[in-house]
């Protein structure tokens, strides 16, 4: 498949010539891309889950800090009125 041995052959073949080295470079990079593409989905797949659990705390979090600010305003409330 070299370019000078097919060009004294002919010159049709060029373009076949540069098809089959495209192929097999395609061929290579994904022999290396999809198992990096698998494993992205994986981790993609572990993402949303934590992703999720985070969502919980943060509404929990936000819920203990509402109820904290209604507690810290009653005290408030209290200690003016006690004095």
């Amino acid at each position: 498949m070299q370019e000078a041995r097919i060009k004294g052959a002919s010159q049709d073949l060029l373009p076949v010539r540069v098809w089959v080295v495209a192929m097999i470079k395609y061929y290579q990079v994904l022999k290396i891309v999809n198992p990096m593409r698998e494993t992205a989905r994986v981790m993609g797949e572990k993402l949303a889950v934590v992703m999720g659990a985070l969502a919980e705390k943060q509404a929990q979090v936000r819920e203990i800090n509402a109820e904290l600010d209604d507690l810290n305003a009653n005290g408030a409330r209290l200690v003016a009125q006690a004095k």
